[in-house]
């Protein structure tokens, strides 16, 4: 079911989630939206991620259904989470957002959609107000012109190690990282962090798993 028809239910989404940016003290790091579905990599500061996300698409299901005269559930099931690790595994993600639309067939490069960070990433667009790019950017080199191509450049080329990474994030792994992030994050390594917070992978609709909230260690998809 196509839940954003045409350009102004895009628009209306984006500016429903820069308001629960704000209100919520997210995080926005990158975004897809797609006709029936959505990604973000958000990083949360507090434990409040089930409540953003309830606002978010509550918010954007009453508009949906008074604008185009529908009744019912604009969203079906509850969204999927994924807790990312930052290092080694934050440009597989923003990859994995950017090239949604490229594997839909809906373009044919990810420049070319509209409804994605891509093109702010990219610098070929001004980045809207919820959006923060700065941390992906810095993975990528300290120089902002540099970074941008470097991050163009790891969206465009494939390689077998990141097919690899990516089929990780298509899958239902809870969290995603190495074997000490994952201990760390599930609570298996006593006295043991990561020391830069994770990301959590984009929120999409067909899955049943239910957010969990993880104060200074979450972010979302």
């Amino acid at each position: 079911m196509r839940i954003f028809l045409d350009e102004g239910d895009y628009q209306k989404f984006l500016y429903i989630l820069s308001d629960v940016v704000d209100e919520f003290d997210l995080e926005c790091w990158d975004y897809c939206v797609m006709p029936n579905h959505y990604h973000l990599a958000l990083l949360n500061r507090q434990e409040n991620l089930s409540e953003a996300m309830q606002q978010l698409n509550g918010e954007y299901a009453v508009w949906w259904n008074g604008t185009h005269r529908r009744v019912g559930h604009t969203f079906q099931g509850r969204f999927k989470d994924q807790i990312v690790q930052q290092e080694g595994y934050l440009a597989t993600l923003v990859r994995y957002i950017a090239l949604n639309p490229v594997r839909a067939k809906l373009v044919k490069r990810p420049a070319d959609w509209k409804w994605s960070g891509h093109r702010c990433l990219a610098g070929l667009n001004p980045s809207p107000s919820f959006l923060t790019p700065d941390a992906i950017l810095r993975e990528f080199d300290g120089d902002l012109v540099v970074a941008r191509e470097r991050y163009v450049k790891h969206v465009v080329t494939s390689s077998a190690e990141e097919d690899a990474r990516a089929d990780r994030l298509r899958s239902k792994e809870r969290v995603i990282g190495d074997r000490l992030f994952k201990r760390s994050i599930l609570g298996g390594a006593r006295g043991q962090r990561d020391e830069r917070p994770p990301i959590l992978s984009p929120a999409t609709f067909d899955a049943v798993r239910g957010p969990v909230d993880g104060g200074d260690t979450v972010a979302i998809e």
